[in-house]
């Protein structure tokens, strides 16, 4: 018995089991089932889930926590209170509101005597504060509160 007939009659063996033999897709690169290829994983059992969504959440939590803790070095009087998020968020906003509207008040500074400011670092107009900010978007809002289905409850109350 040659090399060749001993490789053969394990292959045969190997394929004589109780599984039907699949020619098919023989002789064609590529052709073969994904499924034979790959090796299944076990699937996760309940208490492996939860403990990967618990992980996930914990990460996601502590990386927004970062964050306020960052703002809170950032923005002026908020140093200590990156635990209460609508203060953050609030004085935030506020913040930026301001330096948004220093920042047109020096570009009209600037143009009033004469230096250039290129056009890619000016605030446009649709920004706050430009003169089409408002009105753009309170369209928007009227139209979003129209889709609703009319008024406002919380506008009765102030």
């Amino acid at each position: 018995m040659s090399k060749e007939d001993g490789a053969e009659s394990r292959i045969k063996s190997r394929t004589s089991s109780t599984e039907p033999e699949d020619n098919s897709n023989a002789g064609e690169p590529g052709s073969g089932s994904r499924k034979n290829s790959k090796v299944t994983k076990p699937r996760l059992t309940e208490d492996q889930r939860n403990f990967n969504h618990k992980d996930a959440e914990n990460k996601r939590r502590t990386a927004i926590r970062e964050r306020f803790i960052e703002l809170s070095r950032m923005v002026p009087g908020t140093l200590g209170q990156e635990k209460s998020e609508q203060v953050m968020l609030s004085k935030t906003a506020d913040y930026l509101r301001e330096m948004m509207e220093e920042q047109r008040n020096l570009e009209a500074l600037a143009d009033s005597r004469g230096i250039h400011i290129d056009d890619a670092g000016r605030l446009k107009d649709e920004d706050y504060g430009g003169p089409r900010w408002k009105q753009p978007n309170m369209e928007q809002y009227e139209a979003s509160k129209q889709r609703k289905g009319g008024s406002n409850e919380y506008e009765e109350n102030d």
